[in-house]
């Protein structure tokens, strides 16, 4: 990967830092970026890094951090930790259909995701699960830990536990192919998912995972899918880099879906995000 081209910014950085403005310094590189942006053509190279930019704008780097961390929260640019700084591809729409179907609407945007499995294995159920599963605490259920990226980004992280009736089905190779309710779908028949969609900061190991800062924006989505007996079949959690993906949801207006008791009990107070983390490594 080379290094990119020094800054050309097409105007002397006296015309573009009016330091006389109330309009703050960071909003004013911010702005000048995004024209930096709309022209480069370097999509394979790094962006330019912080230190450039410093020069290039004669400011301090918390002035500069700033500027583009908003960029990358608005998915303008993509950094990869101990890589560099990229030109954002644009946030893919995630939208919730009844399959699901993540894989083909990635695929069809123009971003294969590809899918690393991490764990895969039998375990007790955590203490923050079973009330979700409609299971005893450590009962058996089959663990599955995802890492889905695209042309190299992490995407997000899939943590999944799946009743252990329906383990046979999860075999190493299709979980790296296969969308999880494609495979739950073979030996169970499923009646809806139930999620919650929350924003929150990447904690140290997510962050080394989806290749992030410490405290970088991240989206957090928790679930539930039920068979047609209002069993609950599998629960867990994504955590999605927020400079790469959007959740674009339908809401229809004519017919008011119920809400179910395992609805309530799924998203009881031990489904949140800081019981997933007394999950053992």
């Amino acid at each position: 990967m080379h290094k990119p081209q020094p800054a050309d910014p097409g105007t002397d950085t006296v015309d573009v830092i009016d330091r006389s403005s109330p309009l703050p310094l960071y909003v004013q590189i911010k702005r000048r970026l995004l024209q930096m942006i709309a022209s480069w053509d370097r999509a394979d190279q790094r962006f330019h890094t912080d230190d450039e930019l410093c020069q290039l704008f004669k400011v301090s780097r918390m002035t500069v951090r700033q500027a583009v961390q908003a960029l990358v929260n608005e998915g303008h640019l993509t950094r990869i930790r101990g890589v560099g700084t990229f030109v954002g591809t644009g946030k893919v729409d995630e939208r919730f259909t009844p399959d699901m179907d993540f894989i083909d609407q990635w695929a069809d945007s123009g971003r294969p995701l590809v899918m690393t499995l991490r764990r895969l294995e039998r375990m007790p159920c955590p203490a923050a699960y079973h009330l979700a599963l409609g299971v005893a605490p450590g009962a058996p259920v089959l663990y599955l830990e995802r890492l889905r990226s695209s042309g190299g980004i992490p995407i997000s992280i899939d943590y999944r536990y799946i009743l252990a009736d329906y383990a046979s089905v999860f075999d190493r190779e299709m979980v790296e192919r296969c969308s999880l309710l494609d495979l739950l779908k073979t030996c169970v028949e499923l009646d809806r998912g139930v999620m919650r969609i929350e924003a929150t900061a990447a904690s140290a190991d997510v962050a080394e995972i989806l290749q992030v800062l410490p405290n970088d924006p991240v989206l957090g989505r928790h679930l539930v899918y039920l068979d047609v007996d209002e069993r609950p079949v599998m629960a867990g959690y994504s955590i999605y880099r927020a400079d790469q993906a959007r959740y674009v949801v339908t809401v229809p207006v004519s017919k008011v879906v119920p809400t179910g008791p395992a609805d309530i009990v799924s998203f009881s107070s031990e489904l949140r995000a800081d019981g997933a983390k007394k999950i053992k490594k």
